[in-house]
């Protein structure tokens, strides 16, 4: 859907913990196939709903991203560059604007929401939502 420099899922409450006091955000490199997938461990974000800043952040090593070939427009599995790998995906700004936005569909939907999201060119994109089935 996007050609996403990064991507990933978040939560609007804790599913494992079942704080609405806390929003997960996941994300790696490339196209959220990889992290869907489970062919990469992605970094994980905990935000606290309150002050919107990160609580707890674990970067994990992340050797691969699925990216589109710009000849072909097929995807493709590309070997990250080990700095690229091991850096934290997501910035202090892009981490605040995910939460933001999963704030804000949680309470137009009423309830906790599990999200799909990609950035493209500095542009946030939600790509699906639907609530939490594990509160």
């Amino acid at each position: 859907m996007i050609d996403s420099e990064k991507s990933g899922i978040m939560f609007s409450a804790n599913p494992v913990t079942r704080s609405r006091d806390e929003i997960i955000i996941e994300g790696s490199y490339g196209l959220g196939e990889a992290v869907v997938s489970g062919q990469v461990t992605p970094d994980n974000y905990v935000v606290d709903k309150k002050s919107m800043r990160p609580k707890d952040i674990k970067v994990n090593v992340k050797r691969i991203a699925i990216v589109r070939n710009r000849s072909t427009g097929a995807t493709e599995k590309i070997t990250l560059e080990p700095e690229q790998a091991n850096s934290r995906c997501l910035t202090e700004e892009e981490i605040m604007r995910l939460a933001e936005l999963a704030t804000g569909i949680e309470l137009h939907y009423g309830k906790p929401q599990d999200m799909e999201w990609a950035i493209a060119k500095g542009k946030v994109y939600i790509l699906q939502s639907r609530p939490i089935t594990t509160l």
